[in-house]
C-alpha cells in the first residue's frame, strides 16, 4: 500500500512531460489523490493532450488507497449495529478477503441464504475463473451493500462446501460498521474517461471528462460529439479505493447531447449505462460511496 498524498496542493506536472504517443511513466492523480490515469496510459493525440491539460489539475504519484478518515461512521453514528440494521437480502453483493491479506482486493460474492442464528451463506468468491480458497476457521473481512448504506464487518468461515456448487458458510457478522450512506443518486466527479465505439477493439477514440456519475449513468464532456442520441459508446475509467482497484468498463447509450462548441469548444453527453457485469456494478457502487463520503468530510 502506498503512502497517502499530502493534503497540501501539489505542483502540477510540467506540460512538456505529457508527451503524445508515449506511455505515462507514473499515474496521474487529482489534487485529492484520486486516480485519473494509470501509469502506462498513452495519450494518443494532441487533442487529448490539450483536453487533459485544460480540464484537469493533476500531479504524478501513487494513488491514495487508504480509506478516508471517518469512513467508519456516518454523521457520528457507527457503533452497536446489528445484522438486521444492514437490511441485507438474498442476492445482495458482498466483497471478501482474508483477514491476513489486507492489501489484497476484495473478491466479489453474493448472499444466497441466512440461518436463524444470522450465519450467512454466500457464493464462493472467485479469483478469475477459480474460487478463492478459504478454509473453515479462517477469518475474513467483508464489505456488503445494504438497502441504504455500505457496511464492513468481520466473519469466520464455518464451512467451505463444494456441492452442489462452491459456497461458504460464514459466522454471524461482527464489528459491523457503516461505511457509506446512500444520500444521493448522483455524485459530482471529475474523471478522465476514455471512450470508443462499442464494437471496436482498436485504440480509444478520445479522452473526456466524466461528471455527475451514478449507478445508472454519467455526463461525458468531450471536445467533439461521441455520437448522436441513441448511439452507443464504450466508456472506461480507473477505480482505485481501499477496497478495490480495477478498470470500470461499460457500454452506454447517448440519451442527450448539448453542443456548446461555439461557446466553449465542448460537447456534453448524457449517458445511460446499458451493459455492466455484476463485478462492474459492485465496483461502481463502492466507488460512488467512497467519493460521497470523502466529499462530506
Amino acid at each position: 500500500m502506498s503512502d497517502s498524498p499530502e493534503t497540501k496542493r501539489h505542483e502540477p506536472i510540467a506540460d512538456a512531460k505529457i508527451v503524445v504517443g508515449a506511455a505515462l511513466a507514473w499515474p496521474l492523480l487529482d489534487q485529492e489523490g484520486r486516480l485519473l490515469l494509470r501509469a502506462g496510459t498513452v495519450i494518443t493525440s494532441e487533442e487529448e493532450r490539450c483536453f487533459l491539460l485544460e480540464h484537469f489539475s493533476f500531479y504524478a504519484g501513487a494513488p491514495r488507497t487508504d480509506a478516508p478518515q471517518g469512513a467508519s461512521s456516518v454523521d457520528g453514528q457507527a457503533e452497536h449495529l446489528a445484522v438486521a440494521d444492514m437490511r441485507l437480502s438474498i442476492g445482495s453483493p458482498i466483497g471478501m478477503r482474508s483477514f491476513y491479506a489486507t492489501s489484497s482486493p476484495m473478491r466479489r460474492s453474493r448472499i444466497i441464504g441466512f440461518s436463524p442464528d444470522h450465519s450467512l451463506f454466500v457464493t464462493a468468491p472467485r479469483v478469475g475463473k477459480l474460487p478463492l480458497v478459504l478454509t473453515a476457521g479462517e477469518n475474513v473481512q467483508a464489505v456488503a451493500i445494504g438497502a441504504y448504506a455500505v457496511y464492513s464487518f468481520s466473519c469466520t468461515v464455518l464451512a467451505a462446501c463444494g456441492q452442489p456448487f462452491h459456497y461458504l458458510v460464514l459466522s454471524a457478522p461482527g464489528a459491523i460498521r457503516m461505511l457509506r450512506e446512500r444520500k444521493a443518486t448522483r455524485v459530482q466527479t471529475r474523471l478522465a474517461v476514455t471512450y470508443r465505439e462499442p464494437d471496436s477493439h482498436d485504440a480509444r477514440q478520445g479522452l473526456g471528462l466524466g461528471r455527475d456519475l451514478s449507478v445508472q449513468g454519467m455526463s461525458l464532456v468531450a471536445p467533439r460529439a461521441v455520437g448522436e442520441v441513441g448511439a452507443r459508446v464504450h466508456v472506461s475509467f480507473p477505480i482505485s479505493t481501499a477496497q478495490i482497484d480495477t478498470e470500470f468498463d461499460a457500454v452506454a447509450v447517448v440519451r442527450n447531447v448539448k453542443d456548446s462548441r461555439d461557446a466553449d469548444g465542448l460537447v456534453a453527453h448524457g449517458l445511460e449505462f446499458e451493459s455492466m457485469s455484476g463485478e462492474q456494478q459492485f465496483a461502481l457502487r463502492l466507488f460512488l460511496f467512497d467519493w460521497m463520503n470523502a466529499n462530506s468530510l
